[in-house]
């Protein structure tokens, strides 16, 4: 088996992945970027990473590329639907001409025994990189801490789990966390009526 070697190798091809590449690219670094998916997948993929009313996001802009036909199109201070987030992602890779092969997965990486670099099992096969950037984002598995005992009986879900309201019992529900999930969930249950209380332990 042929075995493909790159000088760094980047893990996710979603906005770290394709800002990482744009500045490897100014700096004149070879690079390959694997994206598992399509680029920018978690903001189109109804898997439950996004609800289904998942609509407003703030504007993520990199330095080489504008939200131009979104600011065109919506007020100064609109934010953009998670689909055009999405393409814009797509259009951004396309002006870097980002190295990016979508529909590989990455299965493991491992030191080289005796010489520098890695070893990538791919489900296109094996790839050695003398570097390797994870770029896959820190939210890929929820953490659910043990904050009620499971025999009292109260549901608790996890934002990447939630689809809409009728996943969820009569009664209130405590949201924890007030970023876009918890705000934009809060507001969603406020408008059918839902008692809600989006708690954050920030100060």
């Amino acid at each position: 088996m042929s075995i493909e070697r790159v000088d760094t190798l980047v893990v996710g091809g979603g906005q770290a992945g394709l800002a990482m590449s744009e500045h490897l690219s100014a700096n004149g670094v070879p690079h390959l970027v694997l994206e598992r998916y399509r680029i920018a997948e978690r903001w189109r993929s109804k898997d439950g990473t996004r609800w289904l009313r998942m609509v407003r996001l703030g504007t993520i802009a990199f330095r080489v590329f504008e939200f131009s036909d979104v600011d065109q199109r919506m007020g100064q201070n609109d934010f953009p639907p998670k689909e055009t987030v999405a393409d814009y992602f797509v259009a951004y890779a396309r002006k870097i001409s980002a190295p990016i092969r979508c529909g590989v997965e990455v299965l493991s990486v491992e030191r080289n025994i005796g010489r520098p670099g890695f070893r990538l099992e791919t489900s296109a096969g094996v790839i050695e990189a003398n570097r390797v950037i994870a770029a896959t984002g820190p939210f890929q598995r929820p953490i659910m801490p043990e904050m009620v005992p499971s025999e009292v009986g109260v549901l608790q879900m996890h934002s990447s789990g939630y689809r809409n309201p009728g996943q969820l019992p009569d009664g209130a529900v405590l949201i924890v966390g007030s970023g876009s999930s918890g705000t934009q969930i809060a507001e969603e249950l406020l408008r059918i009526g839902t008692a809600c209380l989006p708690f954050s332990g920030a100060t």
